[in-house]
């Protein structure tokens, strides 16, 4: 038997690749925060426009002025 150590190792590619991999992954995580992001605030503005048509539709005097 040999009694040599024989090491195997990635390398620099190996490295280059899990480096471009992990920068990848971040910018699409990135990404996907931004568009949730932007998701969330336009349903949040949804509802708040629902919200105030019910709230016009249930006070017809605001139409046409207070009633007395």
């Amino acid at each position: 038997m040999s009694n040599t150590s024989v090491e195997i190792t990635a390398g620099l590619g190996g490295f280059l690749v899990l480096f471009g991999l992990m920068v990848v992954v971040w910018f699409l995580g990135r990404d996907m925060t931004r568009r949730l992001r932007r998701m969330r605030m336009a349903e949040d503005q949804r509802l708040e426009t629902l919200r105030r048509e019910q709230a016009g539709a249930q006070r017809p005097e605001d139409e046409d002025g207070p009633r007395t």
